[in-house]
């Protein structure tokens, strides 16, 4: 689900909200990344039904908001959610799904 995001030498793991399927994966990633004591035992996501659904990280008393089309970022300093304009302006994915690969 996380895939990696350049630029180097600070690449970042960061999950694309592309439609309402990927929530439970996105889900799961943050309790994992929880489980391996990568973020902070407060920190959760949980997803809040609607039409298109949104994803809700929380880390204490504060909630943001993670709508279709943003990213869900892990960097060095933790979770975090960027729309899609922010996101692409600093990163770029170095695999693209439709990039043809020759041999």
């Amino acid at each position: 689900m996380a895939r990696y995001y350049q630029p180097w030498p600070t690449p970042v793991q960061a999950a694309h909200y592309t439609e309402p399927g990927t929530l439970p994966a996105i889900g799961q990633w943050v309790t994992s990344l929880r489980q391996q004591g990568r973020v902070a035992p407060q920190v959760s996501f949980t997803i809040d039904g609607g039409e298109p659904p949104v994803g809700v990280l929380t880390n204490g008393a504060v909630h943001h908001a993670l709508v279709q089309t943003e990213f869900l970022v892990y960097d060095r300093e933790g979770l975090h959610v960027l729309d899609a304009h922010t996101f692409w302006r600093h990163y770029y994915d170095p695999f693209p799904p439709d990039r043809e690969w020759t041999q």
